[in-house]
Parts: C-alpha cells; structure tokens; sequence
C-alpha cells in the first residue's frame, strides 16, 4: 500500500503587530489570486526567492518598508486585513513570535500560522483572523496555458512596436498591460508573462537591465 507523501516545515520571525497585519495581508492576498512566491517576486523585479524569504518571515520589516507600495500597486489594493489586538493598559507595543507551518503533499499546501497575540472580540471588533489556509497545486489545462500564452505575446509584440520597452519597463508594468482578456475563462497569470519575456530574452530581442535595483525590459539595442 502506497502512504501519501507529505513534506513538514516551519518557520518563525519576531514582529510587531502592524507588520503582523501586512504580513498576513500579503499572505492571504497571495493564496486568494492563487499565484505562487516566485510570481510576487518577478513582479517586483526581484530574485526568485526574494518573496518566499518575506513569506519566511525574513526581515520582515524592511521587506515591507521598500515594497509595500509596489505591492499594492500590483494588487490595486491597499486595504489592510482588519485586526484588534487585546492590550492591557499597562502593556507596550512590543515584538512577538510568529510561527508559519507548512504541509505539502502532492495536490497542497497546507498552512498554519501560530501567534502570540490575543483578539479583542465581540461588539463592533472585527471577526478573529483565519489563520489556517489551504493553496492547492494547479492541475494546467494545456490548452488554456496555450491560448494564454498566445495572449501575452501578442500584448507584448504590439508594445514592442510601440517602442514601450525604450526606457526599461518593469515587470508590474507590464502584467499591468496584459492581464486583462476580455475573456472570463481565460486567466492570465504572473507565470505566463515570465515565460514569455525569457523566450524573448532567449532570442536576443530584450536584455535584463538593473533599474534601481529592479529587473527591468529593455530592447537589446538601448
């Protein structure tokens, strides 16, 4: 009898309550749009694991200070995840442990997100925080990967010829002008530009450039 495979990690950082709040506002946004870590880190112009270290709790607090903005720009939304923390009047506001669990089996991500915190409750607070998710792994329909990728590049020829790509443009910029379809079963994902940007670098018709410290698009002669 074969037993189902399923892979346990955990990690832990300390932060405040606000950062706690934006930090678990990405997370859940995250899981909801159902992109993966690498996706939010193509979109800011970063190194593959650039996000999955701030999902890791690693340097929290200055990963939100530089991206915050740029991540709410990618999501056109800036709302913060609603929480009332119970404090004693003697208490100050201090750093805590955060602990995120992780199961992975071979259809999901099972998480489980551990806190120090106490939620005030009741009355006009808001509901307690969900703090246990599930991100299943997408079974691709090879030919909506095909037609979406088909959309992509068909974006980002006619912005080439548009001379959109002259002073450097940034990923989030340009998912920005592709994302839309026009076409309810047709999803574009973070994942399908990526693909064909590299295919495009492959050919030697786009160049990778730093731009204050971002990946940026630049026509290979610029």
């Amino acid at each position: 009898m074969q037993t189902e495979s399923i892979l346990k990690t955990s990690y832990s950082g300390m932060m405040y309550a606000h950062d706690f709040q934006l930090w678990y506002t990405y997370f859940k946004r995250r899981i909801q749009r159902e992109w993966r870590p690498e996706e939010l880190s193509f979109l800011l112009g970063k190194a593959d694991h650039a996000y999955l270290d701030f999902e890791k709790m690693f340097q929290v607090r200055k990963f939100l200070t530089q991206e915050s903005v740029l991540l709410d720009r990618i999501y056109a939304n800036s709302c913060i995840e609603a929480m009332d923390f119970h404090r004693e009047k003697y208490e100050v506001s201090e750093e805590r442990l955060v602990r995120l669990y992780i199961e992975e089996d071979e259809v999901k991500w099972s998480y489980k997100i551990e806190i120090s915190w106490q939620f005030e409750t009741g009355g006009k607070h808001p509901p307690l925080p969900k703090l246990q998710f599930e991100e299943w792994k997408s079974e691709k329909d090879l030919q909506l990967e095909s037609d979406a990728m088909l959309h992509v590049r068909q974006k980002i020829e006619q912005l080439l010829t548009d001379d959109f790509f002259d002073y450097g443009a940034s990923p989030s910029q340009l998912f920005r002008k592709v994302k839309d379809t026009g076409q309810v079963h047709l999803r574009i994902y973070p994942r399908h530009l990526k693909n064909v940007l590299y295919g495009l670098i492959q050919q030697n018709r786009l160049v990778v450039k730093n731009v204050d410290g971002r990946y940026a698009l630049c026509p290979v002669d610029s």
